[in-house]
């Protein structure tokens, strides 16, 4: 995901320039528009950050519950050999 944000920002900045060279835009009274968005950015990765910490959570607490699943299963299965 970080790649993609990454590439997104690079051809948003090229965009960005060859719009304001055909336009004939100042860079400078423009600054803001590209700060707003950079920041945009900077929260889009901070909220992928925190979904990625979320469900890499979500994924180890169903691991360690599969894993106790197992080895109940492994003990049922010993227990009807017994029998």
């Amino acid at each position: 995901m970080k790649e993609l944000l990454d590439e997104i920002k690079k051809d948003s900045k090229e965009f960005h320039d060859q719009l304001a060279e055909e336009s004939g835009i100042d860079l400078d009274e423009e600054e803001l528009f590209g700060v707003d968005n950079m920041i945009k950015a900077a929260d889009l990765e901070r909220e992928l950050e925190e979904k990625e910490k979320k469900y890499i959570k979500i994924i180890e607490d169903k691991d360690k519950t599969i894993e106790k699943k197992e080895k109940e299963i492994k003990k049922l299965k010993e227990q009807l050999k017994k029998k």
